[in-house]
């Protein structure tokens, strides 16, 4: 593979699977991050090898790595779960496309009937991916289970469970993989405090622009404010979760509840008991609903000089005093061939700089 690129089987390079023609990798929020690489088919004895081989069959764990000046990014490690294969008349032109995703989809092979009494949902969570053999990085959640009021009940995959648990709280969840294999799932709000990964730039000579192209887009019909209220059974007292904004740290300075004009309020009716439960799904709700300002573009590896990756900040400059600033960065495409790393981008924001 060009460019540097590597390609392991089970943590070890393979000369076999690094001949890939090109590499496609997506991360994307709320998805797991999955990959496409494609191979040309030869004819040896009347057969094509590379089907038989089980270095890229069921079973196999692939790893695809990138370096860089300073480190090396493993853009995703995981099962092989299917091929695609076209076979063109003579041979001459056929190829074969495996599909993959990260270990989380491990998590998504069996529906499970649990009641989980006496804890939090982040509890749940530790308990699930320390399991599966991954370490968390969970955030502590509000809400608890108990016993004599509600048990938390799953009867659903763990992959499923942790997802809707993750929502349900205002929370991603996604996996990343260092350079020696570890692989850690991150089950916490977006993260948008701290440094930008890198510069996005756009329109400018000093520095020079590496982004190819970008669209921004906004729509402000969408929830600012969550009223939520519920009736605890057991003491019959009021239960108050409402929230007045999303408690996120607004990218741009101005946050979305300054910028519409009038509150955009949504209803919960959850079946809770519990007020840090209800207070979480309304908080969740209006971190959902504060994203209202979208933009995607293209960049380049060669340009970037340096890996772009899901779950990050980044600062895009040039796009106006208003767009420009920092965004959080909701998915990636790499698509790796023999010369280039080509990089398409989606960026959401919670605010603007007025």
């Amino acid at each position: 593979m060009g460019l540097g690129v590597s390609i392991r089987v089970d943590g070890a390079p393979n000369e076999t699977v690094a001949t890939a023609a090109s590499v496609e990798v997506v991360e994307r929020l709320g998805q797991p991050t999955s990959y496409r690489l494609m191979y040309n088919l030869d004819i040896s004895d009347n057969d094509f090898p590379l089907l038989n081989t089980g270095d890229l069959g069921p079973g196999s764990e692939i790893s695809i790595l990138v370096p860089t000046n300073d480190s090396t990014h493993c853009l995703v490690k995981g099962p092989v779960y299917g091929q695609e294969i076209n076979f063109a008349q003579g041979g001459s032109g056929s190829t074969l496309v495996i599909l993959g995703a990260d270990s989380s989809i491990k998590l998504d092979r069996e529906d499970k009937a649990v009641a989980w009494a006496d804890l939090t949902d982040s509890s749940a969570v530790s308990a699930i991916l320390s399991q599966a053999g991954l370490i968390a990085d969970v955030e502590t959640t509000q809400a608890g289970h108990f016993e004599l009021k509600h048990t938390l009940i799953q009867r659903e995959s763990d992959l499923a469970f942790v997802k809707r648990l993750a929502r349900r709280n205002g929370n991603l969840f996604w996996v990343t993989t260092d350079e020696f294999g570890v692989d850690t799932a991150h089950f916490k709000r977006p993260p948008l405090d701290g440094e930008p990964s890198c510069d996005l730039i756009i329109n400018l000579r000093d520095p020079p622009s590496n982004v190819l192209s970008l669209q921004v887009c906004w729509d402000l019909e969408r929830p600012s404010k969550s009223d939520a209220a519920e009736l605890d059974l057991n003491n019959k007292e009021e239960i108050s979760g409402s929230t007045e904004k999303s408690p996120l740290t607004a990218l741009g300075g101005t946050a979305f509840d300054e910028i519409v004009d009038g509150p955009r309020t949504i209803h919960l009716a959850a079946p809770v008991d519990d007020q840090g439960d209800l207070k979480a799904r309304s908080e969740a709700a209006t971190i959902e609903g504060s994203f209202f300002l979208r933009a995607s573009g293209t960049t380049t590896f060669s340009s970037l000089k340096t890996v772009l990756r899901s779950h990050t900040l980044v600062n895009l400059r040039g796009a106006g005093s208003r767009h420009s600033g920092v965004w959080f960065c909701s998915s990636v495409r790499h698509s790796i061939g023999e010369t280039e790393h080509v990089m398409d981008f989606d960026l959401i924001r919670n605010g603007w700089t007025n």
